[in-house]
């Protein structure tokens, strides 16, 4: 029904004062895809106009929370809690309108994988549906069990999926390579998966937190059209590699090696930093001293692209603190557009001073370094730091100075989590 038809349908119908009912159909969705998914039924008691309206709503928000389910809920507290949710959840699925002309924009699952039968069972329902945004969060304290079902032909219309906490097998990596032709975002965080690559030529952000890769071979990631790319890697998943393809549309990557450069050879983690040579924005955490010196590598490349970076928890190893700072320089020296560089607890570990440990009543400044660095376009160096252990901040700023002259720096305090 036209918007204006149905606007003055429910202007006939509603009772006198009932403004709020006498707005369009798709002002009323707006506003019920703002509640819980409890509230929106609720309002099928407000009067004729809202007894089936929730059946249509753009969104679907399943969330074990709404019912007091957290994680620590336990025992016979956790039994009667989610037999109601599982109740509401089953009938919210069930009645909602299988008119092949109401679409749904989202459906949003966030519970943990207390009956997988029934968990698995909504998904499906869900999925069925053909939203545009798929979010299936599986919280769990160990690592993910629940299978994460086939998109199949309902991901035609899908733009987004996010998925926390799932199992992905061998033919995900495909479903979204050939199933999924307007897939803008993906996001996987703390998954386990089977397959080897993601390939789209539609996608534009893509999260990678912190997977486990079951397979234990070389990952690829294929994206020509993706902007921002965020990649957390932890154990020894990806201890055969990651090829990262992208054009030069990327804009903004973040690399975070949680293992600290320890699973992740050298000549990998260069390989890296050669597939992500244009972006303008790059944020590194726990690449090793070698890995950033371009003497170390015949094909280490020139960042012609890149204005900001940032460096966080780099330069840990135990390299002594001027062949770290020659390292940081020559590659500041491949990036000659760069223009701000941000150094977040690199170069020296901020423990607490262990007992019994001798600490530097003084220490020696050399009144000028060896080499020093042309970055052109640097103008400003920030350096951030939770603790100055054994003067090692100040030999640390001094020798910043020495080889990358004629740049302002900042120190920041931050207390990190």
């Amino acid at each position: 029904m036209p918007p204006a038809q149905s606007a003055k349908r429910a202007s006939a119908e509603s009772p006198s004062g009932d403004r709020l009912s006498a707005l369009p159909e798709g002002l009323l969705h707006a506003v019920l895809s703002f509640l819980p998914a409890p509230q929106a039924v609720q309002t099928s008691v407000l009067s004729r106009r809202w007894r089936h309206l929730w059946r249509t709503s753009p969104s679907v928000s399943i969330d074990m929370r709404e019912f007091g389910i957290t994680m620590a809920t336990a025992g016979n507290i956790l039994k009667q809690r989610w037999r109601r949710f599982e109740d509401f959840a089953t009938s919210l699925l069930l009645f909602r309108s299988c008119d092949v002309s109401v679409s749904l924009d989202k459906f949003l699952l966030y519970t943990t994988c207390h009956c997988p039968r029934v968990v698995d069972r909504w998904v499906r329902r869900g999925i069925m549906y053909c939203p545009q945004v798929i979010e299936v969060l599986i919280p769990s304290p160990q690592a993910a069990a629940f299978p994460f079902p086939h998109l199949g032909a309902s991901s035609c219309q899908l733009k987004r999926l996010n998925l926390l906490g799932v199992c992905l097998d061998r033919r995900f990596g495909e479903q979204i390579r050939s199933q999924c032709p307007v897939l803008e975002e993906l996001e996987l965080r703390k998954c386990r998966h089977s397959f080897e690559e993601i390939t789209s030529s539609s996608l534009k952000r893509l999260t990678i937190d912190t997977l486990s890769n079951e397979t234990g071979n070389h990952f690829a990631i294929r994206a020509p059209s993706v902007v921002y790319l965020q990649m957390t890697v932890s154990s020894i998943c990806y201890s055969n590699g990651i090829s990262i393809h992208v054009r030069d549309s990327l804009v903004k990557a973040f690399i975070h090696l949680r293992c600290k450069g320890g699973t992740f050879s050298l000549d990998k983690q260069r390989s890296l930093l050669v597939d992500l040579c244009n972006v303008p924005t790059l944020e590194l955490w726990g690449f090793q001293t070698k890995a950033m010196l371009v003497e170390e590598s015949d094909k280490f490349p020139v960042f012609r692209n890149m204005q900001t970076m940032s460096l966080a928890e780099c330069f840990l190893d135990k390299c002594h603190l001027y062949a770290k700072l020659e390292a940081l320089g020559s590659f500041l020296q491949n990036a000659p557009c760069l223009k701000k560089l941000t150094l977040q607890c690199c170069m020296f570990r901020t423990h607490s001073t262990m007992k019994g440990q001798i600490l530097r009543k003084s220490i020696s400044l050399p009144h000028r370094h060896d080499r020093t660095f042309q970055c052109p376009m640097l103008k400003s160096i920030e350096v951030v730091y939770q603790a100055d252990h054994d003067n090692q901040l100040t030999e640390l700023l001094w020798g910043i100075g020495r080889i990358v002259p004629n740049v302002s720096i900042t120190l920041t305090y931050r207390l990190l989590d």
